[in-house]
C-alpha cells in the first residue's frame, strides 16, 4: 500500500470522525432548549455553515476534479483540522452558555423577594366634643439616594470579549480579556481569558507574545481546561517561528500528558507526521 493511499484512508476516517462530532454537537444544541433564542440561533447558523464546509471537503476528498497528488491532500487535511478546531470551540461555547444559564437561574432564585405583609390599619380616633384637631404630621425630608457603583461581572466581561474575538476585533478582545484577568484574577474564567488573549495575539501574528500567554495557561493555571490545547498551540507557534525541534517537543507533550484528548492527539500526530517528512 502506498503512502498516498494510506494518507487518503486516514483522511477519510478523520472525515467520518468529524461528521460524528458535528452530529453530537447538533444533539447538544437540541438539548439546550433553555438557552436564549439568539444564542441557539447563532450556534445553529454556525453549525449549518460548518456542515456545508465539511460536505464540500468530503466531495473533494472523494476524487473530485482538481484533487490529485500529495499537495492537494495536505491542503484538505489542513482545512479539516481547522474545522475540527471550530467544532471544539462551538462545544466550549455551548458549555459556557449552559453554565451561564445555571448561574442566572441561581441568582434569580436567591433574589426572589419575600412576601410583604399587609399593614395593620390604625383604629380611628374617637371624636371628643370640643377637642382641638391634631396637627398634620411633619414631613421628613428623605436623604438623597447615593448612586451605587456598577461593576461588570467576570461573565459579562468574558462574553463581551469573546464576542469581539469572534468578530475578528482582536485588539479589543485582548484588552477585555486582560481586564478580566486583572480585575478577577481568581475567577474560574481567568485561565480561559488568558488562552483567548493568546489566540488573539496568534491571529495578529504576534507569535512571541502568544507563546508567553500559552505558557502562562500551562504553568500558572495548572487545572485549566485549556492546558492541553495550549500545548498544541505552542507547537503551531514554534512552527511559525521556524523552530521545528520545539514544535515536535510540544506535540509530543500533548500525546504524553493528555492521552484521553483524542482530537488533540490526532491533530498532534498529524503535525508530527508532517514535520518528519
Amino acid at each position: 500500500m502506498t503512502i498516498k493511499t494510506r494518507n487518503q484512508q486516514h483522511f477519510m476516517g478523520t472525515l467520518r470522525d468529524l461528521g460524528g462530532a458535528a452530529i453530537s454537537l447538533s444533539l447538544l444544541l437540541g438539548l439546550s432548549s433553555c438557552a436564549s433564542p439568539s444564542d441557539v440561533s447563532d450556534l445553529r447558523a454556525q453549525m449549518d455553515t460548518l456542515s456545508t464546509k465539511v460536505s464540500k471537503i468530503e466531495r473533494q476528498a472523494g476524487g473530485g476534479p482538481g484533487v490529485s497528488g500529495g499537495t492537494q491532500l495536505a491542503d484538505l487535511e489542513t482545512r479539516l483540522d481547522n474545522q475540527k478546531l471550530r467544532i471544539a470551540r462551538l462545544r466550549d461555547r455551548l458549555e459556557r452558555m449552559n453554565h451561564r444559564l445555571d448561574q442566572l437561574m441561581n441568582r434569580i432564585e436567591s433574589q426572589a423577594p419575600a412576601p410583604v405583609a399587609k399593614p395593620t390599619p390604625s383604629p380611628a380616633p374617637s371624636a371628643s366634643a370640643g377637642a382641638a384637631p391634631s396637627p398634620p404630621p411633619a414631613t421628613v425630608a428623605s436623604a438623597p439616594a447615593v448612586p451605587q457603583k456598577t461593576t461588570e461581572s467576570p461573565d459579562m466581561i468574558y462574553h463581551q470579549a469573546y464576542a469581539d474575538y469572534q468578530a475578528g476585533h482582536y485588539d479589543i478582545a485582548i484588552s477585555e480579556f486582560d481586564r478580566l484577568v486583572k480585575e478577577y484574577p481568581d475567577s474560574h474564567l481567568a485561565s480561559s481569558a488568558v488562552f483567548w488573549e493568546a489566540q488573539s495575539h496568534y491571529n495578529l501574528k504576534h507569535y512571541k507574545r502568544a507563546l508567553a500567554l500559552y505558557d502562562a495557561v500551562i504553568h500558572k493555571y495548572v487545572d485549566s481546561p485549556k492546558k492541553a490545547t495550549s500545548y498544541y498551540k505552542k507547537g503551531q507557534v514554534y512552527e511559525k517561528l521556524g523552530n521545528k525541534k520545539a514544535a515536535v517537543k510540544s506535540y509530543k507533550r500533548v500525546l504524553e500528558l493528555f492521552p484521553l484528548e483524542q482530537q488533540l492527539d490526532d491533530l498532534s500526530k498529524r503535525r508530527l507526521s508532517r514535520l518528519d517528512e
